[in-house]
């Protein structure tokens, strides 16, 4: 079959509704917000948002409700060029949403799943053709995660490269981790995925070689403004964050992986594409938001050139 999906993402779709506040209202007290305002959101919407900004040729599979905020984000999909032939719009059961409450620089969250929690596998393999002719199908743990091993099983049976970002951080079979080409958690999802506490540098060694010792071809730990850690079974290589001045983090992990599924589907070798990834982050955190603070890849082309000896 034609791979002609460079990046499928089969993830989670919310709407987020944030509210700002001076604090955290009592139990039976009413206060008045500051600022209310709505935003696409969901890690599988960030990722693809962030691989459509750069170019790339990036598609979507997942679920909505059948209600004005599954339009909306199905529009921002489209808006971002984002492929949406994926997306089930269902009856009964409302769009995800997060509420979120931001005060003095805090935020307290609630997640209501919603339809993300209907992607089903039945609901799903009316696109399994999809999972086929992807080149990358990159997923999270934000919907259901017999979904998410029964697309693995049938990306690794098609010749497509399956990378997951394992947030939030869940347990998984051992046998799962042989259908992982790239797995890419954060420093605590880390942790919780190997229960184990990190205590010295020297740790992450040993969290990246444990992760590829269980079947992960290639292992990518994210550490924030430390950079990243990652072993491809060859070796174990650090790789220091850009030194830039960050105003908002808030999609930067998001952003690194959406900058490394875009990086790998134009053919770079992993060096190339964590380099890639790094300064696709590195610009998300010297603006405000989330999928708006995405660049395009002429930005990042632009970073690199200034940054790279």
């Amino acid at each position: 079959m034609d791979k002609d999906i460079d990046v499928l993402v089969l993830g989670s779709l919310n709407m987020d509704l944030i509210i700002e506040t001076d604090r955290n209202p009592y139990p039976g007290e009413t206060i008045r917000g500051k600022a209310f305002y709505t935003s696409p959101g969901g890690k599988g919407d960030n990722q693809a948002v962030a691989i459509g900004r750069l170019g790339g040729n990036v598609s979507f599979m997942g679920c909505v409700g059948k209600d004005e905020y599954g339009r909306q984000l199905i529009a921002n999909l489209i808006d971002n060029h984002v492929g949406t032939g994926g997306i089930s719009e269902l009856d009964g059961v409302s769009t995800g949403l997060a509420f979120i409450n931001v005060f003095k620089g805090q935020n307290t969250i609630i997640l209501y799943a919603g339809a993300n929690g209907q992607c089903t596998i039945d609901q799903m393999k009316h696109y399994e053709g999809m999972i086929k002719r992807a080149r990358i199908l990159l997923m999270q743990l934000e919907i259901p995660l017999e979904t998410v091993v029964w697309a693995a099983s049938v990306a690794k049976k098609s010749d497509t490269m399956v990378v997951l970002n394992p947030a939030p951080a869940a347990t998984l079979d051992d046998e799962f981790y042989h259908d992982i080409d790239v797995l890419v958690p954060n420093e605590l999802e880390a942790q919780q995925l190997l229960d184990m506490e990190v205590k010295q540098r020297s740790d992450y060694d040993k969290m990246v070689t444990m992760l590829t010792d269980m079947g992960v071809k290639n292992a990518i730990i994210t550490l924030g403004s430390k950079g990243m850690i990652y072993n491809s079974g060859s070796g174990i290589k650090h790789k220091p964050a850009y030194e830039v001045k960050a105003v908002d983090s808030t999609g930067a992990g998001d952003a690194f992986i959406g900058g490394l599924c875009y990086a790998l589907a134009q053919g770079m070798d992993m060096d190339r594409a964590t380099d890639y990834a790094n300064a696709v982050a590195a610009i998300s955190v010297m603006r405000i938001g989330a999928q708006s603070a995405s660049p395009t890849a002429k930005e990042v082309e632009e970073f690199l050139a200034k940054h790279t000896k």
